[in-house]
């Protein structure tokens, strides 16, 4: 074979992966030349050159890999736990994404089921959440504060809008429409945020709710929402003792509707085993009844522990400087049920704790906002908040 027609090491190579009898038609065209005239002749030449042509359009990609977001999944059993609370369906488990912090103390699982919500977060193998769905859970409302006779003496959030990440609409959850990971270290998740009030505010465009493909048919139905979550989950450094890695929840929280600015309360919400009685707070005095201002506290930490000590559990740091709220504070008893119906109202076996804001949000526009999950004790978790707090005063 002439060597002029021999191509160069690197397109050798393409072509004995991907075409192995290229030298073969190679020779056939050769000879073709030799002993035949006319399209003949040209047979090996013309395959030489599509072959270089198509190599030359395709170069550039082939070399790039496919991206690899899949997740570390598992089923997660949730024995016990109720579709809705008026349903005898009960759930016998829920897909998760698992996470593992580079240090190997913690791991935290993702239910994909109830809108990415974080269901459960172990370190040293103990859990330190509630267990099953709702672990940690972004919920927002707007109150009804109706003149209707019958709302005399009912609490506001009976009749409100409830926007809820974790929760469940008649049995229709939060849907996670998609989901990527950076093996155990990052997830990111897109949600429609369902109404757990099951349009207890009488929306004026209310939407019902569909899983799976099919529209709510229990009575009443359950209903969705036009907002949606994106959630990123991943590690960041404690620069205190232990742990060596505290959980970081980033969101973005869409209303998909164009519409005028709705006054929402925001409530981030952990839950904890009934048998964590121990609350503690920072800074103690952003209440219900005195809350705070951004500027005022720059940082809220609360948490729910078993121990006098404040040493087995978790706490919820939530940055406020940048949200530029005029009312921000925690709530020891975050519940829906008790929020709604008071003491007397049947809940689940756990500790609800939130930390509740204030700040509208226009349709069409993102809030943003960072929050943390930090496992072991109070004494870290509030450091952790106090040097947050100094960064930001610093800037």
């Amino acid at each position: 074979m002439n060597n002029n027609f021999l191509p160069s090491p690197p397109v050798n190579a393409f072509l004995n992966n991907w075409f192995p009898n290229w030298r073969l038609s190679m020779r056939m065209g050769h000879n073709h030349r030799h002993n035949k005239s006319g399209a003949t002749v040209i047979v090996g030449r013309t395959f030489s050159l599509f072959l270089l042509a198509m190599l030359g359009m395709g170069l550039k990609a082939f070399p790039q890999q496919i991206p690899d977001v899949r997740c570390h999944t598992e089923d997660y059993p949730v024995a016990g736990v109720v579709t809705y609370w008026q349903s005898p369906d009960v759930l016998k488990s829920v897909q998760v994404v698992v996470l593992k912090d580079p240090a190997g103390e913690q791991e935290a699982r993702f239910d994909l089921t109830h809108g990415g919500t974080l269901i459960s977060l172990r370190y040293h193998g103990r859990e330190v959440t509630y267990g099953k769905p709702g672990g940690a859970n972004v919920s927002m409302y707007i109150p009804r504060r109706g003149t209707e006779d019958t709302l005399k003496g009912l609490s506001p959030y009976w009749s409100a809008l409830h926007v809820d990440q974790g929760g469940s609409s008649m049995g229709t959850t939060s849907t996670v429409a998609a989901v990527a990971c950076s093996g155990e270290k990052t997830m990111r998740t897109f949600t429609m945020m369902v109404d757990t009030g099951v349009d207890s505010s009488f929306q004026p465009e209310p939407l019902l709710a569909v899983w799976a493909g099919q529209v709510s048919n229990t009575f009443p139905p359950g209903y969705s929402t036009s907002f949606s979550i994106e959630t990123v989950a991943s590690w960041v450094k404690n620069p205190g003792k232990a742990p060596a890695y505290y959980l970081q929840l980033e969101q973005n929280v869409i209303n998909v509707r164009p519409s005028p600015a709705l006054p929402l309360e925001w409530s981030l919400e952990g839950a904890a085993p009934w048998d964590y009685e121990q609350s503690v707070s920072y800074p103690e005095r952003c209440t219900e009844k005195t809350p705070c201002t951004s500027s005022e506290a720059p940082v809220i930490a609360n948490g729910r522990y078993q121990d006098t000590a404040h040493s087995v559990g978790f706490a919820t740091v939530v940055p406020t400087s940048g949200l530029g709220t005029n009312k921000a504070f925690v709530r020891k008893n975050a519940e829906f049920i008790f929020l709604a119906y008071g003491a007397g109202g049947w809940v689940a076996p756990r500790r609800v704790f939130g930390t509740a804001f204030s700040r509208d949000l226009e349709g069409i526009k993102a809030l943003h906002f960072t929050w943390f999950i930090c496992a072991g004790g109070w004494e870290q978790a509030q450091a952790y908040a106090r040097s947050i707090a100094d960064r930001r005063e610093n800037h």
